[in-house]
């Protein structure tokens, strides 16, 4: 239903209650057709069934198999020293089986908890009419229909449709992505509005932060904008990594080889030249198999990928899911919130303009280091330094907000901070440029009295008695609605002249500036008599009364690109990434900072969330192939873009730090959410978290990806040529009676493979990144680990071990002196040992 787009009379009817709420009865009889007001849980994995899915293996199955005889053949033995030698056999195999599975389920991590960190964001009480009377009644205890009062504080209980409003306004960024407080309103929108432009509605899980307002509840429970997010987190299913795919295949193909061989090696050692019993032909096969099988691999592949963690976690990435590590080396495509992660979410005035004069201000962030220069560079004049020092303590008197100054506790350091509306404070950092104090300015200037800032009329006014005891009254707001108010401007930065105001001189100018996507703020003072009570001001005193207001110029104020961002998104082009904005924000402000970041195409291109809505799948597809800058996005248009670009092959990567990003960062291939901006829900949907919510850390993680992937192909050159060595010494053996037995024991070769294997493969893992690992374009989606150059080395490397292993063997029998079996063997396994350490000094190159 769009609760948005009805008259308040008509959402009351629809709903079937009054203004004084509902009955008990009533309220009973929706609770039995809605359910209560809370999201339905996911389904959980329980611990047997995360068990079974990290021993649902072909080579665990295979070891099981080796166990169960090795077991048997103990029994069968067990006064014996085959028994004995059985029964330590069982034990590592079990020992190798219970390691792998351990440290999967260990290094896995957190279960997915996003939607409990969703219903921790619900509100647990709520003021509700209920019988004619105000109570207090548990959140989840709300129907549709309800009346509800909300205050500054309160997290809204449900979906709520405004029907009283008292300057109410709600931060809704959890939701929207809109970094400032919406004022609400009880006139309905366009029936298309997006979530942010639904100014009549309130959403379960926002917060109020000024004003109070009454208000009926619409939807509920999961029906609720944040149950529906809910339910997309919970039926998004997890992507699985290329890296899962591929050691998949690689175990189905070993364990395929394994199963081969060992059956031949079992009906060679009964029926052919040795003509052993068949309990003893079997463990040779069961020798055969263990030495194929690389128990070691998955060890040495976790711990790979764990280090890779651990190296990113020291650059503020911080993995959450080990496989991802690797599809990091793989991405095709970043798509990155604009606010917070391709800017520093801090707003900064960049320019200030008078009807005569444009200056420009330097540096970014709230610190306020920076100077105002002349256009083009250079000192101001002193009439210009005069002028915009005034037009800037007007700005910094007419604010609520304030600049913080603090130290860090960890490094000493002097950190600057906001309380309050960003771009007031970007106007109080500019006066500090200035050489003012804002904070000293409002003490020495007291305030007789304002009026807020509200959406209806776009501006803020306040009263202040200025040096010469008169009052004054100071106003600021948008740009559009205050020049059509004032009388008169000042003339040639000169405060004693004025002239009639320019209304289209000064449109012109305002229309430049919001073209580079910037957002303009005018400032006004308009002359009040002294005798006049200020204390109650509304804002009739403005709008009723003749035209009295001055046009003193206008701020220019920009959330400025991060700095490290440009050269990080440079980078990112080279190695074959691209990278597209998706943002709430306004088509031409995410144009213009793609512009700088050089993220937009040629010509600007850019569609809005509503426009995507409109078009047909495949349309969607080509579009959002070809366009790299997305505006008033929604958490289904964000869904759908990481959708059609996985449709194309394409590997994606989703930032985000809302509730309404969780959806997608889950269907992403890899999900990132902000580490200080981010809700705990977008952390536990995502796979990866931005400590430092800076996207030039991304393209750290993705360096180290590369890196992986290239160590993970190093280390399986290494283990896989090596295992099938050692397996088919043993089954060619048994086609040469005169060599007496096999060269190697099980016990030997689990001591290889989990020991030296494991030593030698954490070498591979630990090696540097290649020079030009960000000069080559990502690799493809679905390069395979085990390619040509992996069954080379299979063939090649095996043959010859193969080769020495039974060479020597042979050759110690009776020369230069007849050995014993176990001293053969020791040699044999001597032998073994150096030349897979000498072969993985060899697959460092």
């Amino acid at each position: 239903v769009m609760w948005h787009a009805m008259e308040t009379d008509a959402v009351l009817e629809r709903l079937g209650c009054g203004t004084d709420g509902l009955t008990s009865q009533e309220v009973a009889e929706r609770m039995e057709k809605y359910g209560p007001n809370r999201l339905t849980p996911p389904k959980k994995e329980n611990f047997f069934m995360k068990l079974f899915r990290h021993m649902n293996n072909i080579l665990i199955y295979i070891l099981m198999v080796a166990a169960a005889f090795s077991v048997y053949f103990a029994i069968d033995d067990y006064e014996g020293d085959g028994g004995v030698s059985s029964w330590i056999e069982f034990g590592l195999i079990l020992g190798v089986i219970f390691i792998n599975v351990t440290i999967g389920m260990v290094q896995e991590g957190k279960a997915e908890r996003a939607a409990e960190a969703i219903k921790a964001m619900l509100s647990p009480q709520a003021m509700v009419f209920r019988d004619g009377d105000m109570v207090s009644v548990e959140a989840d205890q709300l129907v549709p229909g309800d009346i509800v009062t909300l205050k500054s504080g309160d997290r809204v209980p449900a979906d709520v449709r405004m029907v009283e409003v008292n300057k109410i306004q709600v931060e809704e960024a959890i939701l929207t992505g809109e970094s400032e407080a919406i004022t609400k309103i009880t006139e309905p929108v366009e029936e298309r509005a997006g979530l942010g432009d639904r100014k009549c509605m309130g959403f379960s899980g926002t917060l109020v932060s000024v004003g109070e307002a009454r208000a009926v509840v619409c939807e509920t429970g999961d029906r609720a904008e944040i149950g529906r997010i809910s339910k997309l987190v919970n039926s998004t299913e997890k992507v699985e990594t290329n890296l899962q795919r591929q050691l998949h295949i690689i175990g189905i193909v070993i364990g395929v080889c394994v199963v081969i061989v060992a059956i031949a090696a079992f009906f060679l050692g009964w029926k052919g030249p040795f003509k052993f019993p068949w309990q003893k032909a079997f463990k040779n096969a069961i020798a055969t198999a263990v030495a194929i099988i690389p128990e070691g691999l998955p060890a040495v592949v976790t711990i790979s990928l764990a280090l890779g963690v651990s190296t990113m976690a020291r650059r503020n990435a911080i993995i959450r899911q080990l496989p991802c590590v690797e599809t990091l080396g793989s991405l095709t495509v970043i798509c990155s919130d604009k606010t917070g992660t391709l800017t520093k979410s801090e707003m900064t005035a960049v320019a200030l303009e008078s009807y005569s004069s444009h200056v420009t201000v330097s540096g970014v962030g709230y610190e306020p280091v920076g100077t105002v220069e002349a256009e083009g560079g250079g000192e101001i004049s002193e009439s210009q330094r005069s002028f915009f020092s005034y037009l800037l303590q007007v700005g910094s008197l007419c604010s609520n907000s304030s600049l913080l100054e603090t130290t860090s506790e960890k490094t000493g350091n002097t950190v600057w901070g906001a309380s309050g509306n960003p771009t007031e404070v970007a106007i109080l950092v500019a006066a500090r440029k200035m050489g003012m104090d804002p904070k000293q300015l409002k003490q020495d200037l007291e305030r007789l009295g304002s009026i807020p800032f509200e959406s209806a009329h776009k501006f803020m006014a306040t009263v202040n008695r200025m040096p010469d005891g008169t009052p004054l009254m100071l106003v600021k707001g948008a740009a559009d609605k205050l020049i059509n108010l004032c009388a008169d401007q000042v003339e040639e930065d000169d405060l004693t002249r004025r002239k009639p105001v320019d209304r289209k001189g000064w449109h012109k100018k305002v229309t430049a500036l919001s073209s580079r996507g910037l957002r303009v703020l005018a400032l006004c003072i308009g002359e009040v008599d002294a005798s006049e009570d200020f204390s109650d001001l509304s804002v009739e005193y403005v709008l009723e009364r003749p035209k009295f207001l001055t046009m003193l110029g206008v701020v220019a104020i920009l959330d400025p690109p991060r700095e490290e961002c440009i050269p990080s998104i440079e980078e990112a082009h080279r190695g074959g990434i691209v990278v597209k904005m998706i943002t709430g924000d306004h088509a031409e402000t995410a144009v213009a900072i793609g512009n700088i970041l050089g993220i937009a195409q040629e010509g600007g291109s850019v569609f809005t969330g509503p426009q995507l809505d409109d078009m047909a799948e495949e349309a969607l597809v080509d579009e959002v192939l070809e366009c790299n800058i997305f505006a008033r996005s929604s958490p289904q248009n964000k869904i759908d873009i990481v959708k059609a670009l996985q449709s194309r092959g394409e590997i994606v990567s989703m930032t985000g730090d809302g509730v309404n990003d969780a959806p997608a960062l889950k269907a992403a291939n890899i999900g990132v959410a902000m580490g200080i901006a981010g809700t705990d829900v977008s952390k536990e949907a995502a796979q990866m978290v931005l400590a430092d919510d800076n996207f030039s850390t991304i393209m750290v993680a993705v360096k180290e990806g590369r890196r992986v992937w290239d160590n993970l192909r190093k280390i399986l050159a290494f283990n896989l040529p090596c295992n099938f060595a050692q397996g088919l010494c043993l089954f060619f053996s048994l086609f040469f009676e005169g060599l007496g037995d096999v060269p190697l024991t099980v016990i030997q070769v689990l001591y290889v493979n989990m020991i030296t294997a494991v030593t030698m493969g954490l070498m591979l893992a630990c090696e540097p990144a290649e020079p030009d690992v960000m000069e080559k374009p990502p690799r493809r989606p679905n390069k395979r680990l085990f390619g040509k150059l992996i069954v080379w080395r299979i063939l090649f490397v095996s043959t010859y071990m193969i080769i020495a292993v039974i060479g020597v063997f042979a050759w110690n029998k009776d020369w230069p002196e007849e050995y014993t079996l176990e001293e053969r063997r020791g040699e044999t396994f001597t032998l073994l040992i150096f030349m897979e350490i000498a072969y993985s000094i060899n697959c460092r190159f």
